[in-house]
């Protein structure tokens, strides 16, 4: 598990938005990261849009029985990537090599999650009971536009 210091970690979370803003690629979300919280992970620093995602799509787990998914780090970062890339290519394609969800457009974590249950498909990689991992993250374009990922393992 990740150990940091909150101090350290709102520091650094500042340094990397500026560092983002300054490539020309879109933040994936400009909101405090928050750590942990009520979404199960290893210590990984979350925004509130990325808990709301996961913490929505452990309840529809719940409600059907299932165990919560788990933050993962490489899942994050691979979410956190995808969406950043759609957002500053506006384009919503998928990515290869992991299962995984992406919307674009919706104004919230409860617009996007809600979204994807109405879709058979994305709603099966959701209630994916082989499934124990999650990331998730959402990017905005230059136009403002939310372009959403989930990847599962």
């Amino acid at each position: 598990m990740l150990q940091t210091n909150s101090r350290h970690n709102r520091s650094f979370t500042a340094l990397a938005v500026v560092a983002l803003l300054s490539s020309g690629i879109p933040a994936f979300c400009r909101e405090p990261a928050m750590s942990g919280g009520s979404v199960p992970g290893e210590g990984i620093a979350l925004s509130t849009t990325e808990s709301a995602v996961i913490a929505q799509t452990n309840a529809a787990r719940a409600r059907s029985g299932l165990p919560p998914l788990v933050a993962d780090s490489h899942l994050m970062n691979g979410a956190r990537n995808h969406a950043r890339w759609m957002a500053h290519n506006r384009n919503m394609s998928h990515g290869t090599g992991v299962t995984e969800n992406i919307a674009m457009g919706q104004a919230s974590a409860s617009d996007a999650t809600a979204s994807w249950m109405q879709s058979s498909g994305h709603r099966a990689n959701m209630l994916g009971s082989g499934h124990t991992r999650i990331g998730v993250a959402m990017a905005r374009s230059a136009n403002g536009t939310a372009y959403w990922c989930q990847q599962f393992r």
